[in-house]
């Protein structure tokens, strides 16, 4: 019995459908494996171009993985020292801050209950929030993520090392599956050329926005200005959410350092004149033609890797987004999606052809 072609079509759709919402239940199970895998594979291809340099200077690959090894090695050095140094200035001062942060809460809080009607229940003098109580109930919550952390984290080493081992036969094995296909292999270069280029501007934009965040909350006096600049370079490779969330993270502590009105306001002005700037202006001028997803697809992308992955899918969404992209470029069926998630420039420029 033939169907009609609609019928097909219809079918066609419920089965991707279908087939996607599987797919997105088994990553989010066992999410625990797969985030340090596709973390080690996205790293392990950020290396790849390092690696072919090694290859065309004749330098052995045993030897340019050990280079690799020792950055690797430098990076998390710095990484650890710096939230160490943090964690032990924050032990010494939390006395401080959280005096501080309960006596210019609760007057809100108060004035806010009072506002919208709410019977005071408590005594004049007793605090809304007890700011030490918080932080020793969330501390057990607090230490589980570091353990999970430090799993994630060796897990993904683990990953890394046996990647690199074989990272400069990818395209060996890509030639192989695709029988010497040189659109398949063109695709696959074009790929690792594109990560590369987005990872190379997102990083020179993070260690800016770092530097910016670092010397605001240093000039305003506000403790902790090296790890805040590590935190604004490190979130900023989450797409939109990550610099906003920093931003407001630091506002609110800047809320219970700052005591002039004035100086907070201008601090967050600043703040958030940084973001603007760094994400709104510079990035895309340095992005160029290798970064053209346009804002709905990032949204959409940013929304489903961070309800599988959580906050390691908010770091990959926007890798994976530029490489299922460039998938779908080159699949005749899916060209159409493809145009409908690049930037309205790129769109308007191909009808004008």
């Amino acid at each position: 019995m033939d169907y009609p072609v609609k019928d097909i079509k219809i079918i066609k759709i419920s089965l991707i459908i279908i087939a996607s919402v599987v797919v997105m239940f088994v990553l989010r199970l066992f999410a625990f494996i797969f985030i340090p895998l596709f973390l080690a594979l996205f790293i392990a291809l950020l290396f790849l171009p390092l690696l072919d340099w090694f290859a065309r200077k004749n330098i052995p690959n045993w030897l340019g993985l050990i280079f690799i090894v020792i950055i690797s090695s430098f990076l998390i050095w710095i990484t650890i020292t710096v939230f160490q140094k943090t964690a032990s200035e924050l032990y010494y001062s939390k006395n401080e801050i959280i005096a501080s942060a309960n006596e210019k809460i609760n007057p809100i809080l108060i004035h806010v209950r009072d506002y919208i009607g709410i019977q005071n229940q408590t005594s004049e003098n007793s605090s809304l929030i007890d700011v030490a109580k918080l932080v020793e109930e969330h501390s057990g919550l607090v230490i589980s993520k570091v353990g999970n952390f430090i799993t994630g984290f060796l897990m993904t080493l683990f990953f890394l090392s046996l990647f690199l081992t074989g990272a400069n036969l990818f395209e060996v094995y890509i030639r192989r599956i695709s029988n010497d296909d040189k659109n398949i292999i063109q695709t696959f270069r074009n790929i690792i050329n594109t990560l590369f280029s987005y990872i190379k501007v997102k990083f020179f934009v993070s260690v800016l926005t770092g530097l910016a965040y670092a010397i605001i909350v240093m000039s305003f006096g506000v403790k902790f200005a090296l790890f805040w600049g590590f935190l604004a370079f490190l979130f900023n490779f989450i797409q939109y959410i990550g610099p906003i969330t920093v931003s407001a993270v630091l506002i609110l502590f800047g809320f219970v350092e700052i005591d002039s009105t004035t100086s907070l306001f201008v601090f967050s002005l600043l703040l958030i004149a940084i973001k603007v700037i760094m994400g709104g202006v510079v990035e895309p001028i340095l992005m160029g033609k290798s970064f053209k997803i346009n804002t709905i697809s990032i949204l959409i992308s940013l929304s489903i890797w961070g309800f599988i992955f959580g906050v390691a899918g908010l770091v990959l969404a926007i890798p994976i987004t530029v490489f299922l992209k460039m998938i779908l470029e080159r699949i005749p069926a899916t060209e159409q999606l493809a145009k409908m998630m690049s930037t309205i420039p790129q769109l308007s420029k191909k009808k004008s052809h």
